[in-house]
């Protein structure tokens, strides 16, 4: 990954974690994964990303000028203690 995109990536885990989200792993994998996501965060500034968060649905994401990506997670947990499992969503307008 990039440099440039790689900062940007710590820096939207930044606003994630304000609103209680620590999912950096799965935002790395997810740019990591979709080169279409992550030619579009590095042709966007920082400013012009729109972040948003639905506590009821468990979901965190952010909006750029014509794409919308969505993270739901689901928890849980087991015998090794607590899980999650985020689940990305992308919407193109």
């Amino acid at each position: 990954m990039e440099e440039k995109l790689t900062k940007l990536m710590l820096k939207i885990n930044e606003e994630f974690q304000k609103r209680g989200y620590e999912i950096q792993d799965d935002l790395q994998e997810l740019l990591e994964t979709n080169e279409m996501i992550a030619e579009e965060l590095s042709n966007t500034k920082f400013k012009k990303i729109e972040f948003f968060d639905i506590k009821e649905e468990d979901s965190v994401g952010f909006t750029l000028e014509d794409l919308q990506v969505s993270f739901y997670l689901e928890y849980g947990e087991d015998e090794e203690g607590p899980w999650y499992e985020a689940t990305a969503e992308i919407v193109s307008f």
